[in-house]
């Protein structure tokens, strides 16, 4: 059987492949229709794809050139008039203030061990104090580019705390104008829903798994 991939369906673009978690974060997102989106730390793609949807522009940046080209390819398979790749550091962004930044963070990955079960032994004890000062630094980075009243969707595939509640926890403490903000009813399962959170476990849901704070920048 052809890898899903070498379809003929799939090259023309009439379909695309995502983890149900991912899909999960975006819809949990809920951006509003016609919205200008910043998708930070974008490749490869996925959901600045299905954010593309509702958005009316989505700008979709990655540090990494030979990353962004998956984005690149995606956009152009599925014909994306309104999703622009460009290469970008999220630690340092060049962007006018925005109605939505989506930062779907690099994090210790430990949700996605089902389908990268090599992480267990790739990972060292060192990566999650790594990877949590570089989550806070992207945060304070881009929580600029929000504009009053907009919105800030953080998200990680990592099941630790530390990259997850106790990282928004911090942000939100420092800055006292954001709120957390749940989507509306009926977004999103209720069996995802945590305190407001997007929590997917792999155990639970059979997914990978995720992390989603909708975070609201006051007016």
């Amino acid at each position: 059987m052809p890898a899903l991939t070498e379809l003929g369906a799939f090259k023309r673009g009439l379909f695309h492949i995502q983890d149900p978690a991912s899909t999960l974060v975006t819809r949990y997102a809920a951006i509003p229709v016609g919205a200008t989106v910043a998708d930070l730390c974008a490749a490869p793609g996925g959901k600045s794809v299905e954010l593309a949807r509702t958005a009316g522009t989505v700008l979709a940046s990655d540090a990494s050139l030979s990353r962004l080209k998956r984005v690149i390819e995606n956009v152009k398979r599925l014909e994306l008039d309104n999703v622009h790749p460009y290469v970008a550091d999220a630690r340092a962004p060049a962007l006018r203030p925005v109605d939505v930044v989506l930062l779907d963070a690099p994090c210790t990955g430990t949700g996605t061990m089902r389908r990268h079960p090599d992480a267990r032994w790739r990972l060292k004890p060192s990566d999650l104090a790594v990877m949590t000062a570089l989550q806070a630094m992207l945060l304070a980075s881009v929580a600029d580019l929000v504009r009053p009243g907009g919105l800030l969707v953080y998200s990680t595939c990592s099941l630790e705390a530390e990259e997850n509640d106790e990282q928004v926890a911090r942000f939100l403490t420092g800055h006292p104008g954001w709120r957390l903000e749940p989507p509306a009813p009926g977004t999103v399962p209720g069996d995802v829903l945590d305190g407001g959170v997007l929590r997917v476990l792999p155990q639970r849901h059979g997914t990978d798994g995720a992390f989603a704070a909708r975070l609201r920048r006051g007016a």
